[in-house]
């Protein structure tokens, strides 16, 4: 395992798509790394961010690890395992985008790779790491929860077209689920559309898991307003997230009555708590977490079996939908 002495981590990007270049913007601002370099088959697209941060351009994904304590892999997910394997056999410590492969087999080869050389292993479910779901997180905890509700819709772009929207925008939200239900699923019922492509862009996935919990989850891309949002109906509490907003509002039922000294009363039915949310930016802060795993062992969240346990629901959702559609 390589690490800088003074604990700043040397750091490449392997990909300069429009992800690559949000990575290489975060990591060239923070005090944890110092960005070395970035690789793109691309040569002009590499050489031209190499100027604009003034790092250098690798020719080969090999060269960049060969130099580097932190390797982010940013690109198609095909290539997933066979660059973060790389990455991890010369050495380095491996954050790469979700999902972290579009197989188990693949999933497993590189959270195996990572074991094999002492490395740690971070996958890019960044939405974790939105203040809105981070203040989710800390109240659910404390809450017992019935039911949750996700929706993520955005408009169609060509962007998205190679692959599923269950696993282009849905894996967000699985991953936040899972997080807050870490429990077996006991029941799957899903449907879903081809309207734009040949995969699928509409998907709906309603959930049960043995302790009773109920999730539905909505996941499109023909949808001409971009939507963010999860609602959480627990024993005490509703609970109303906007992601996009960084709101989260709790209404709770109470019995407050105020005399005011003449005929008329007045209740209140319920209370609503707005949660103060901060206004970090979550690809900051889920670089920072990585940093300090490597640097403290602590464990690294998200995990490699963390992104294969939503990899693994995300492509039982996709099997139900188009053994439906056949």
């Amino acid at each position: 395992m390589k690490l800088d002495p003074q604990n700043v981590l040397k750091a490449g990007v392997v990909g300069v798509g429009n992800m690559g270049r949000n990575h290489l913007r975060v990591l060239s601002t923070m005090p944890q790394f110092e960005l070395i370099g970035c690789f793109d088959v691309d040569r002009q697209a590499r050489q031209q961010c190499a100027r604009h941060y003034g790092i250098r351009a690798f020719d080969t994904e090999q060269e960049l690890f060969e130099q580097v304590d932190v390797a982010h892999i940013v690109v198609p997910s095909h290539l997933h395992r066979q660059l973060a394997v790389l990455a991890a056999k010369q050495g380095c410590h491996v954050l790469v985008e979700k999902p972290i492969a579009l197989n188990l087999e693949d999933a497993q080869r590189i959270i195996d790779a990572c074991q094999a050389s002492g490395t740690k292993l971070c996958v890019g479910h960044v939405e974790r790491f939105n203040p809105a779901v981070v203040s989710l997180e800390n109240i659910v905890a404390h809450e017992k929860m019935i039911s949750v509700d996700f929706r993520r819709m955005s408009p169609f772009s060509q962007r998205m077209a190679g692959t599923s929207v269950v696993m282009d925008l849905m894996i967000h939200d699985i991953d936040v689920l899972l997080n807050i239900c870490p429990r077996p699923v006991e029941h799957i019922s899903c449907q879903g559309a081809r309207i734009f492509t040949d995969m699928l862009d509409y998907a709906q996935a309603l959930i049960r898991f043995d302790n009773g919990l109920l999730a539905s989850l909505t996941a499109s891309r023909v949808t001409e307003s971009k939507i963010r949002k999860a609602q959480i109906n627990a024993k005490s509490a509703f609970i109303n997230v906007d992601y996009l907003n960084r709101s989260v509002e709790i209404s709770r039922q109470t019995h407050f009555t105020l005399d005011v000294g003449y005929q008329l009363q007045y209740k209140q039915d319920n209370i609503i708590e707005k949660v103060f949310v901060p206004l970090d930016e979550p690809l900051r802060a889920e670089f920072a977490c990585f940093a300090n795993s490597i640097t403290t062992g602590d464990p690294v969240v998200p995990s490699g079996e963390m992104g294969k346990r939503a990899l693994e629901l995300c492509l039982r959702i996709e099997a139900e939908i188009l053994k439906g559609l056949r």
